[in-house]
């Protein structure tokens, strides 16, 4: 007879990143710090709703993680299903840094930072620096309400 210890092989756990952006490459280096080998699954394209977000992405690929740029309403949605499903979300943390009226920056760093074009109150294009900050686990989503 021949045994077999199956508790011995750790599951490569599966990070869902739901961004227009590509993952910094701090970001990558938190995520392989925290989870040692992962799998990355990169969607850019527009989520129409969290319920198909799961449905066609999140559970054919066995995602453990979801890493999601999404309007509030839908990550609030996710949230919801994540408990149901098993999987977790995550909030990327960025730190807006300044606007400016040019894409350069001295202060830019590659690695963590990304610059994001917007338009002012006037109309004019800006650019918008954010400074990655870290990852955090998603525990609640509250939204509380007062009648006008």
């Amino acid at each position: 007879m021949v045994m077999v210890n199956m508790g011995a092989e750790k599951k490569v756990k599966t990070v869902l990143w739901v961004s227009r952006h590509e993952i910094l490459p701090a970001q990558a280096l938190l995520l392989s710090e925290k989870l040692g080998d992962f799998k990355i699954v990169m969607f850019r394209d527009k989520v129409p709703s969290a319920e198909w977000l799961l449905k066609n992405v999140i559970l054919p690929r066995e995602v453990d993680i979801v890493i999601p740029v999404l309007p509030l309403s839908i990550i609030a949605k996710l949230f919801d299903l994540s408990k149901r499903y098993g999987f977790e979300i995550w909030w990327a943390q960025m730190e807006l840094l300044h606007n400016d009226y040019s894409k350069d920056c001295p202060e830019f760093d590659h690695k963590r930072d990304t610059m994001v074009l917007g338009v002012d109150l006037g109309g004019k294009r800006i650019w918008r620096h954010y400074r990655f900050k870290g990852f955090y686990r998603v525990k609640g989503i509250k939204i509380e309400l007062e009648e006008v």
